[in-house]
Formats: C-alpha cells, structure tokens, sequence
C-alpha cells in the first residue's frame, strides 16, 4: 500500500536563502513556488490551513516551493510570518514539520493510520494550484506521538513552472 517518502516539509525563516542552499549544497532544482516569497497576493492564511494539517492559525504562509533531490524524495519550503526562529518544531516552526506517504487508496491509509492511533485531520482534500488533478489529494494525520504524516495520492499530471528541468518523484508502484 505504501510506496516510500514522496516529500518531506521544512519550515524555514528565509525561503530564497533554503532554496539555494538546497540547489548549491545538494543539487536540488526548484519545480514550483506555490507561494512566491514577497508576493502578499499569494499569502495562505493559517486559519485556513489549521483545520487540515494543525498549521498554527495566527501565522500565514509567505513563501512555498516544491523541490526535487536528484533521484529521491522531494522537498517542500515553507516561510511564514511571522517568520520562525531556526528550531525544529510543529509545522508553523522551522525544520522538518511532517513527512509525506505515497498511497494509492487514501481512504484505507488514512483508516490503517487511524487503526493504529493516528488522530486525522480534515480530509481528504483535493490538491490546489500546480498539483490540481483530477483523484490528487492529500489527508494529514498526527500520530500518537506527535509527528506529522501526510498521505498524497497524485494520479493526474501535475503542472510545472517553466524553468523547471525536472518532475517530482513519485514512488514506483
């Protein structure tokens, strides 16, 4: 049913400075920027997140970008503002915030997780902006000793922007 670690999330206080450690340091290449950083009209308001995956509802989403790491998992980056201080923590901290699963049937994950005492969240929920697809969605579950895991199940072709050279990584069947 699981097929591997499709993204992990980091929160970090500065995006463009994450992204190029992650391109310089790592070999990363940038896929989509959700959330351009500096962009206000393009802000996600935690209130509005909070309900699905425990985003503290008194910050907003400033910047998001999808990136992939040569021939493994992607990364997803979050910036907030208020911005975080650099301290691993919940997903309105820096660091690592959740992991992400690859399913196919997101229904029986997110029943296996609750089975096994993983409080969910809202969900299913459709995916938005560039992961817009017909059967792509995404359920967060807290597990019972507080580590955050999505479930992605991304059927239909995602939409990338124009630089990007390379698509994200989805486990094999």
């Amino acid at each position: 049913m699981i097929r591997g670690i499709e993204h992990i999330g980091i929160t970090v206080s500065d995006l463009p400075q994450a992204e190029q450690f992650f391109i310089q340091a790592l070999g990363a290449s940038v896929l989509y920027r959700i959330v351009p950083p500096g962009d206000p009209q393009q802000q996600v308001e935690g209130k509005g997140m909070a309900p699905l995956n425990g985003f503290p509802p008194e910050m907003n989403v400033t910047g998001l970008a999808m990136l992939r790491l040569a021939n493994g998992c992607n990364v997803e980056l979050f910036q907030t503002q208020p911005a975080v201080q650099d301290r691993s923590a919940h997903p309105g901290q820096p660091g690592i915030n959740h992991f992400s699963v690859y399913v196919e049937d997101i229904h029986q994950a997110a029943e296996k997780l609750r089975t096994h005492g993983a409080t969910l969240f809202e969900g299913p929920n459709d995916c938005f902006a560039q992961e817009t697809g017909k059967g792509n969605q995404t359920w967060f579950a807290m597990t019972p000793f507080g580590v955050l895991i999505e479930l992605i199940t991304l059927p239909s072709a995602l939409k990338y922007d124009p630089p990007a050279q390379h698509t994200r990584w989805i486990p094999q069947a």
